[in-house]
């Protein structure tokens, strides 16, 4: 119990440093530099110290905001994050002819025509 009420202290006053140096910068750089370069940014960044646990869209990453959580459903590793793949091989030779990324965690039945459309697209001919 101690530890937890120490984690979500210091979560808190991480939280506080990050919204008082926000402030700061906002203030000290100029504001065509501001909108120019670092608007979008600033955004991702107050979007991360505004989001609440229960969120259901959440940023889990700072390098890579489009990463989600996916339930693994284990009890050795129950979640992991980042992005979906989908690859399509030939059935002999095992050469790679397609690979999708989604967007979302979609479940793995419905991946399937997205890598089948893309072999198609770029092989010319439909997968038999």
């Amino acid at each position: 119990m101690k530890k937890r009420v120490k984690a979500k202290k210091a979560v808190r006053r991480l939280r506080t440093i990050a919204r008082t140096l926000i402030r700061e910068l906002r203030r000290a750089l100029p504001q065509h530099c501001l909108f120019d370069c670092y608007q979008q940014d600033f955004l991702l960044y107050e979007q991360v110290l505004n989001q609440q646990p229960k969120d259901k869209i959440k940023i889990y990453s700072l390098h890579e905001p489009k990463a989600y959580c996916i339930a693994k459903g284990k009890d050795h590793k129950a979640y992991e994050y980042g992005s979906k793949a989908s690859i399509a091989s030939t059935a002999t030779s095992n050469i790679i002819v397609g690979v999708v990324s989604h967007e979302q965690n979609l479940h793995d039945s419905h991946t399937l025509l997205d890598i089948l459309a893309h072999v198609e697209v770029s092989r010319g001919q439909a997968a038999k």
